[in-house]
C-alpha cells in the first residue's frame, strides 16, 4: 500500500534489543534514514547493545502536547515544525504558551 503524505512527518523508530529491556529511540523522517542513523551510530551505543541482536522496531508519531523526551534535566513536548523549527519545546514554555488545559503525560 503506498500513500502520500502532504509533507513530510518525523516519525520515533523504536529498536528493541534481545535481553534488554529499553528500547533506542531513533527520529527519522522515513524507515532507510532511521536504520542508515543506527548503522551509523552502532559503535557509539552502550556495549551491551552492540553485543545484543535487535528483535523488534515498531514506528509512532508524535502527537501534539503528548509526546515527551528528557534530555539531560531538561523536559521537552512536540509541538511539531509550525511551532518551532525541531518539533520540539521545552515543557514549561509549551505550558506558558498553550496553557495547562493541554494533555501532559
Amino acid at each position: 500500500m503506498n500513500f502520500s503524505w502532504e509533507k513530510p512527518t518525523i516519525r520515533h523508530y523504536k529498536y528493541y534489543f534481545l535481553g534488554i529491556a529499553k528500547p533506542i529511540v531513533i527520529q527519522a523522517y522515513n524507515k532507510a534514514e532511521a536504520r542508515e542513523i543506527i548503522s551509523r551510530n552502532w559503535s557509539k551505543l552502550a556495549k551491551p547493545y552492540q553485543i545484543s541482536s535487535i528483535i523488534g522496531e515498531t514506528v509512532t508519531l508524535p502527537l501534539f502536547g503528548i509526546t515527551t523526551r528528557d534530555e539531560g534535566n531538561i523536559n521537552y513536548i512536540w509541538v511539531g515544525k509550525s511551532y518551532s523549527s525541531t518539533g520540539w519545546m521545552i515543557k514549561e514554555e509549551f505550558r506558558k504558551k498553550f496553557g495547562s488545559e493541554q494533555p501532559l503525560t
